[in-house]
């Protein structure tokens, strides 16, 4: 199983690479908070019904913990959403990847995690690659608003990773993982009635994004970190998490007919190297002596 864990955590980044697209398109018919609504409504309802033997068994320490990382996922979506009305995509995408920089940050301050200089090189080269692949299209700007409750989500977004690392090893996953899609639910259901008009209409895209997102980028892909965190760390997640835009990049790419740079093919190069080093130094460490 650890060994399927990388795969299986990149498997849930591309698929949140892939979806960019169907976001994008989907909040032109709905507000943000209406669109995410709809979309981990479907997801708890899906997510529910598979694991509803585990929530029977409930306990009430894991209600908490659920609540709580769903409440820290929510920030991070609710930080981002609002940053995006004052900034750019792109510096968004960037600021949104700070996450990377604060996972074993928080992870060494807390005590919850020892971050060993192979996580550190795999991170900064990781970043680097970010800020090339993000600014490889379009220089930066001025700091705004938009830019600090971008930041702030990147630390709620580093957070939720930091806490489903730390609970899935004492708690019961699945229930965990429904708890906290529920949770991001009924606080978007919240802001829609508190912020937006419910849609008079209900276009075949909107449509085919709420199903798409919910089933796969939130159901199938939480699914996939709660399930596979145990047998990886906060700090390399994260690192394999900065492959969310290039994932972007190439299927924007591939279905959209974008174009991509040579610059944003090194940032690839550079995150693809941060992914690697961790487990270069872990089976460079494993093999024998020789003589």
């Amino acid at each position: 199983m650890r060994r399927l864990a990388p795969f299986a955590l990149l498997l849930a980044t591309a698929i949140w690479g892939w979806t960019f697209v169907l976001v994008k398109e989907g909040t032109q018919f709905v507000g943000p908070f209406t669109f995410l609504a709809a979309r981990f409504l479907l997801a708890t309802a899906v997510l529910g019904l598979l694991f509803a033997r585990a929530l029977r068994r409930i306990e009430r320490r894991t209600l908490w913990r659920g609540a709580l990382i769903g409440l820290a996922l929510f920030a991070g979506y609710l930080f981002q959403t609002w940053g995006l009305a004052t900034t750019s995509a792109t510096k968004s995408g960037l600021l949104t990847g700070l996450s990377l920089v604060f996972v074993p940050f928080l992870a060494s301050v807390a005590g919850w995690e020892r971050v060993r200089p192979a996580h550190w090189a795999g991170a900064i080269l990781a970043v680097l690659g970010l800020v090339t692949f993000v600014l490889a299209r379009s220089g930066g700007s001025s700091f705004n608003v938009g830019d600090l409750l971008t930041i702030a989500g990147a630390l709620a977004f580093a957070g939720h990773l930091l806490l489903v690392d730390r609970f899935v090893r004492r708690d019961d996953y699945r229930a965990l993982l429904v708890v906290q899609v529920a949770v991001v639910a009924l606080l978007s259901i919240a802001g829609a009635l508190a912020f937006e008009t419910l849609p008079t209409a209900y276009p075949p895209k909107l449509v085919e994004g709420v199903v798409i997102t919910g089933l796969l980028a939130t159901a199938l892909s939480f699914y996939l970190m709660n399930r596979f965190q145990e047998h990886s760390t906060a700090t390399y997640t994260a690192v394999l998490f900065t492959m969310e835009p290039v994932f972007a990049g190439l299927f924007g790419f591939l279905l959209l007919g974008e174009t991509l740079t040579w610059l944003q093919g090194a940032g690839g190069l550079l995150i693809l190297a941060g992914m690697l080093v961790v487990p270069l130094v872990e089976w460079k460490a494993r093999r024998p002596p020789h003589g």
